[in-house]
């Protein structure tokens, strides 16, 4: 079957203008009305193909999940019902798979596990999935998606990993066969019941299921293998319960291992949550239903947006909101418990060659409604350590080592490694507070670091570089902090800072007293120069500020000028500080020659960043600041420079009248006069200044 990845279908080409009136209204809220009239006969095939794959998929994962949610199994499959068809009429995303998902599972699991009875549990993971729904809508409505980003990646990458432990350890009674001691039990556990031979056999099971799920998986990530085994790693999770199902049923009595039992059948009826309209039970739910959605959008969004990248599609944030909150809150009256866009999925039906959302949710929801309907008889002996392994599996790819690597490995010493020391409190805070925890502590990790990062921005005393500097290859600046580059050297009596960052009324304060306290150890500074290439706002609070410290050096004789201010903060200070120096956009150099002396050269001297500062002109990869690279060669009048493919230059007038002095191929320049002061060119050229030649490359 055809794959979106290499076949660009037409609904995933650029949208033509959208029609005026009603019609671009319908079409904003039903994004299927914008795919369904571009759909093709040949995509049909990957789209059966992979939506019956997902349907076999969906049915034995919604069964684990309804475990790890803590109510009866049957709302698994029923939370499959609604959600898909919401998701095939509201979502942007053609190839995210709508339906159950472990950690959601397991929020909701935890919200509802103090309650004693199954079926009233069942009855308030509904409620949870249309407050869910009715929390997602109206952020979705009112644009406030912004607020889940207030979720680091790395916060959100250990609250994850974290959450995959928890559900991994979760499972450990269905894996063994029975309860195992944990650290509130450890006193009173019966030690004896711990080995027993339905249990050894149950463990035994277990671990070769993992072990087939294990290669399975690895097989289908191998290439070159077959078609017959991708196809049997792409339903692994069915060869388990069919694995199981026979073991269970080949097994005497005296070691027989625990199964599912009875199960219902048949569509469910449209039923009102117990407590939908009560005050108390909406005040008492509504944060953990909170929680609950900002775990929805963040995992199927990003999943999403993954895949939507992957495939050269984009998807609505809105649209996102609105069709997440319409699937929970429909399949919240069908008895379903909060769903989600789940990755595992999705990259099945990618790799099966799914192309619209009919492949991806619409059949998977035909065929776990026919087995709600008519085969629910035949999980009655699929074993609960089947399911176990499937959720085992799913959690350990869910944990995102990879990050945790990555941290650790980029900084250079410890102390730089922060990040390394948030992702460990956010991963093991999720294991040993709760999930409900580990969710808020990432937040507010997030949120305490966001803050920080406000309030200290980077500063540094930068320096120059000396005139031929080659410890680092990439320097493309003549000002670099002192911090990073032991080869740049201050400027006798003047004190360059730069600040990277906002500068606002949290860390104004922090500025002004380190240009304070580094005036106070130089006594015999003259003046301050403040590099603003990297600050590109300041509120009125650190303008104010930054005009007292003006006003208390001036009053001590110390002069202190900006450079390289952006346009916003630009304004502010043009009114409020009316400065001495003639633009508030000179260069570093300029700066610092207005503050020892009190003048500024001419603006063509005044771009140093345009200079490099080598002896050669030899090319150098440029960084992202963008600047040009040059040589300031110094030449005798009438002398003549040239070497190799690099332009050959007489400091002067081009032979051939070339106007601007521009150096091109081997053309050759001619000195007029050495003694003249003004540069005759502009940057990215050829200039002469002060009997050298300048040339940018």
């Amino acid at each position: 079957p055809r794959n979106a990845m290499t076949d660009k279908t037409p609904f995933l080409d650029p949208r033509p203008p959208p029609p005026p009136g009603w019609r671009l209204w319908v079409e904003a809220l039903f994004p299927v009305l914008t795919w369904v009239t571009r759909y093709r006969r040949h995509m049909l095939q990957g789209d059966i193909v992979g939506g019956l794959t997902l349907g076999l998929v969906l049915v034995n994962q919604s069964f684990a999940h309804a475990f790890l949610a803590k109510v009866p199994v049957i709302h698994g499959p029923y939370s499959c019902l609604i959600p898909p068809v919401a998701y095939f009429l509201f979502g942007t995303c053609m190839h995210g798979s709508m339906g159950t998902g472990a950690l959601v599972a397991l929020l909701t699991g935890e919200a509802v596990e103090s309650i004693a009875d199954p079926e009233e549990r069942g009855d308030t993971a509904a409620l949870l999935s249309v407050m869910t729904g009715v929390v997602l809508i109206l952020m979705g409505l009112c644009r406030l998606g912004f607020l889940v980003r207030f979720f680091s990646r790395v916060s959100l990458s250990g609250f994850i990993t974290g959450s995959a432990l928890v559900t991994g350890l979760s499972q450990m009674k269905n894996l063994t066969g029975g309860p195992v001691p944990t650290t509130k039990t450890m006193r009173t556990f019966h030690w004896g019941g711990l080995v027993t031979e339905h249990r050894a056999v149950t463990v035994g099971t277990s671990l070769a299921m993992l072990g087939l799920l294990v290669v399975m998986k690895m097989a289908k990530k191998r290439p070159g293998s077959s078609g017959v085994v991708r196809l049997a790693a792409q339903v692994k999770e069915l060869l388990v319960v069919i694995l199981g199902l026979l073991v269970v049923m080949s097994l005497p009595e005296r070691y027989q291992i625990p199964y599912l039992g009875a199960v219902s059948s048949g569509i469910p009826q449209f039923k009102v949550p117990p407590g939908l309209l009560d005050q108390g039970t909406w005040a008492r739910l509504l944060p953990t239903a909170a929680s609950i959605a900002a775990c929805v959008f963040i995992s199927s969004f990003a999943t999403s947006k993954a895949y939507a990248v992957k495939a050269g599609y984009t998807v609505s944030t809105t649209n996102e909101f609105v069709a997440l909150g319409v699937a929970n809150f429909g399949g919240g009256f069908l008895g379903a418990f909060p769903t989600q866009i789940a990755l595992c999925r999705t990259a099945i039906g990618f790799e099966a060659g799914i192309h619209s959302p009919l492949g991806s949710n619409l059949l998977p929801m035909v065929v776990v409604a026919l087995v709600v309907q008519f085969a629910t008889r035949a999980f009655y002996y699929v074993p609960k350590c089947s399911l176990a392994c499937i959720i085992v599996v799913g959690c350990a790819g869910s944990c995102d080592w990879h990050t945790l690597a990555v941290l650790y490995r980029t900084p250079k010493s410890w102390r730089q490694r922060r990040s390394v020391v948030l992702w460990l409190i956010s991963c093991w805070g999720t294991v040993f507070f709760g999930v409900f925890s580990g969710l808020i502590l990432a937040a507010v990790i997030s949120l305490v670091m966001l803050i920080r990062d406000a309030a200290q921005p980077r500063m540094y005393e930068l320096g120059k570089l000396p005139r031929f500097y080659d410890d680092d290859p990439y320097a493309s600046e003549s000002w670099v902090p002192r911090q990073l580059y032991s080869a740049a050297t201050p400027e006798p009596g003047v004190i360059v800072v730069r600040l990277e960052g906002d500068l606002n009324f949290a860390n104004s304060e922090r500025f002004t007293d380190t240009v304070e306290r580094l005036v106070c150890q130089n006594p015999n500074t003259t003046g301050v120069v403040f590099d603003a290439c990297c600050c590109p706002t300041m509120d009125m609070t650190a303008v104010l500020q930054v005009e007292d410290l003006v006003r208390g050096l001036r009053s001590s004789g110390v002069r202190f000028v900006f450079a390289n201010v952006l346009e916003r903060p630009r304004d502010r200070l043009e009114k409020i500080l009316h400065p001495e120096q003639p633009s508030l956009t000179i260069s570093v150099d300029a700066a610092v020659t207005f503050a020892l002396t009190g003048t500024t050269p001419s603006p063509l001297q005044a771009v140093p960043e345009q200079e490099a500062l080598t002896p050669s002109l030899r090319r150098r990869r440029p960084t992202s600041l963008g600047h040009r690279h040059a040589a300031r060669l110094p030449v005798q009048e009438g002398e003549t420079i040239w070497g190799g493919s690099s332009p050959s230059i007489h400091s002067g007038t081009p032979l051939d009248g070339t106007p601007g002095g521009r150096a091109e191929g081997d053309r050759r320049y001619r000195s007029a006069s050495g003694g003249d002061n003004s540069p005759v060119s502009l940057r990215g050229g050829v200039s002469r200044d002060k009997g050298e030649v300048v040339v940018t490359a």
